[in-house]
């Protein structure tokens, strides 16, 4: 099987230009990563939940958040509408915004489990 790695560290990629060609990539999806068809369950889980449950942090990005800054919540505010594409034309996805970026915060933490 072909070795489809790529060790970052020892490319000259600006954290700026990686950042960006993840965001271009799930844009580019065609249906966004959090499918359509689950965005709806996933906000009713979340609704049964208020106040949100919080896990230990599990993205190695994340881990490291007191050197980049880049806390699950920071990561997940940065990409939940790239990974979501929410119709921001209706008022449900505009009222449901903070609910999709905890929706994907958790994923984040919770990143072994669900990946």
């Amino acid at each position: 099987p072909a070795d489809h790695g790529l060790d970052l560290a020892e490319k000259d990629f600006t954290v700026n230009t990686v950042a960006g060609a993840m965001k271009s990539f799930f844009s580019e999806l065609p249906e966004p990563l959090v499918p359509y068809s689950m965005q709806v369950e996933l906000v009713e889980a979340h609704s049964e939940y208020p106040g949100g449950t919080r896990f230990p942090t599990a993205s190695s990005v994340s881990h490291n958040h007191r050197i980049n800054l880049m806390t699950s919540e920071n990561l997940s505010i940065c990409f939940w509408p790239t990974l979501m594409r929410p119709d921001f034309s209706t008022m449900d996805a505009l009222t449901a915004t903070r609910t999709y970026q905890t929706i994907i915060e958790l994923f984040i933490q919770q990143c072994p489990f669900f990946f």
